[in-house]
């Protein structure tokens, strides 16, 4: 049984890749800093069958302690910032968590097979006409957090080369589904429309975005490992593009809310418009079925009405933060 260190495992997608791992034939550990966007919660009902290390990455000597104690064979770093809208109220803690953390863990992980969770957002925007980005696409950030992130995959491609760390960098699309932190579009729109309250949408909500359910992002990470193919990137994605407004009324159809709660604010500064993934390598390689759009949005809907309570618990934290952001924008 070969020991697995995951690091972000109480976050929205790194969560939903432990519930998936702990029934493959691995030992599961997690380090996970618990900010803001991290819940125990999440993997409740697994706890009993992991262990877990309460670490942020970007302290080294806390995280040498958890490689010293659970030594693993394989590592998926999934730790990170991951919101736009706070690199650019914030950039400083998106550098020290996906460029400081991210050195952390590949310098200890230099004997295991490292699995460098990334984004689609490295490769910047396309128009609507473009074609998706192939995993040879030049990154091209546009946000401090893309930019964070670029930075991770070119470390993580320096350790490959530098130490042969066998690295696998995966660049997944927009993830939604159950159990996500609601400061992203859809668990925002959720949240607004179950009040009532005016949701609002940057600009006219024409940007696109590719949504991938995140059971299928997980299970395909999982199917990449089985793989072991090291030194290798692949783009995961749906290919399942929706403009923002598009994802919003349907979210309001099935909650059976009025349209007129959108609130149409001043645009994100650098707003990327499309972002889109060639993701024919990674499904020539494993077998990969994505979940449509229509029934992942009626599975997430519903887990949050089944979920208020955790639902508004969360929003209770956002109050402040959501003046930030858009004020001064209507």
């Amino acid at each position: 049984m070969k020991k697995m260190l995951i690091s972000g495992g109480a976050g929205f997608i790194g969560s939903e890749f432990v519930r998936q791992a702990i029934l493959e034939d691995f030992e599961i550990a997690v380090v996970d800093s618990l900010t803001y966007a991290g819940d125990l919660k999440r993997i409740e009902s697994v706890k009993n069958n992991l262990k877990f290390f309460n670490c942020d990455t970007s302290d080294l000597e806390s995280l040498q302690e958890v490689f010293k104690q659970f030594r693993p064979q394989i590592v998926v770093h999934f730790a990170a910032e991951t919101h736009v809208d706070r690199s650019i109220l914030n950039p400083h803690i998106f550098i020290k968590t996906n460029i400081i953390g991210t050195q952390n863990m590949l310098e200890l992980s230099k004997d295991a097979l490292f699995i460098n969770i990334s984004t689609d957002e490295v490769y910047g925007d396309l128009s609507e006409n473009d074609a998706s980005f192939k995993e040879d696409s030049c990154l091209n950030p546009s946000s401090p957090y893309s930019a964070s992130k670029a930075a991770q995959d070119m470390l993580a491609r320096a350790y490959a080369r530098t130490y042969n760390t066998n690295v696998i960098t995966i660049r997944p699309s927009n993830n939604y589904g159950p159990w996500q932190y609601p400061e992203k579009l859809i668990a925002v729109v959720i949240y607004k429309a179950l009040q009532d309250e005016p949701i609002p949408i940057y600009a006219k909500g024409e940007n696109i975005r590719e949504w991938t359910f995140v059971e299928d992002c997980a299970k395909a990470i999982l199917g990449i490992i089985r793989q072991k193919n090291a030194n290798e990137v692949y783009n995961l994605g749906s290919s399942i593009e929706k403009p923002n407004i598009e994802v919003v009324k349907s979210i309001l159809a099935l909650l059976n809310k009025p349209e007129s709660l959108i609130t149409y604010v001043k645009d994100r500064p650098g707003h990327d418009f499309r972002y889109s993934l060639d993701s024919s390598k990674i499904k020539k390689t494993i077998n990969l079925a994505f979940t449509n759009f229509e029934e992942g949005i009626e599975k997430t809907v519903k887990w949050y009405i089944d979920n208020r309570d955790w639902l508004f618990k969360k929003t209770k934290e956002l109050k402040d933060y959501w003046q930030k952001v858009y004020q001064d924008k209507s």
